[in-house]
């Protein structure tokens, strides 16, 4: 049941939420649409009928005009979607965060990708959700190694890159080395 509501709410404009009442905890309701969709509007209906829409502010959990952008483990999800979401704010900048790396013959010399799996709603759709890294071939080798949790530094590009087959994120990474595992291997919204 879990996951129909979830598909439903990340592909629709706008979410109801009938018999509101002031034991209703708004800010649960609106952090748990805004792990699934971060553009739909939201609005309470109280039993009398009269309607009150949320306009509680969403702040990023980092600092976007941080000279580093530190990305905390409990806030890659977040993140991830903030960044193909709105991808054009991030041009520039300079990112840190952990992800696990994966390295194969079938990306491109000098590219790897790092992520983190990331639960949307329940486990049947956790999957590995994960960025272009393009970093010097020996580096690589050298450096990282397939599936372990790495600890990147990176500038981020905003270009075609055949991986995604289309515009996005290619991180240009400045410095990547080991990293710890977070406490939560599975990187959720909430």
């Amino acid at each position: 049941m879990r996951s129909l509501v979830v598909d439903k709410i990340q592909a629709c404009e706008l979410v109801v939420f009938n018999r509101t009442s002031e034991k209703t905890d708004k800010l649960e309701f609106h952090k748990i649409v805004r792990g699934l969709n971060r553009r739909c509007a939201i609005a309470f209906e109280w039993p009398d009928g009269h309607v009150e829409y949320d306009e509680i502010e969403d702040p990023l959990p980092f600092d976007l005009k941080a000279p580093v952008v530190e990305i905390a483990d409990a806030d890659f999800a977040i993140w991830y979607r903030d960044i193909l979401e709105e991808m054009d704010k991030y041009s520039g900048a300079v990112v840190r965060f952990t992800g696990l790396t994966a390295i194969s013959g079938k990306l491109p010399t000098g590219c790897f990708l790092a992520g983190r799996h990331v639960m949307t709603c329940c486990a049947e759709d956790i999957a590995y959700s994960a960025l272009v890294c393009e970093w010097a071939p020996e580096l690589i080798r050298s450096n990282l190694q397939h599936r372990t949790w790495t600890r990147i530094t990176a500038k981020v590009e905003l270009r075609f890159h055949t991986v995604y087959g289309r515009r996005g994120p290619v991180l240009k990474v400045i410095s990547a080395g080991p990293g710890e595992k977070p406490a939560k291997e599975v990187a959720t919204f909430y």
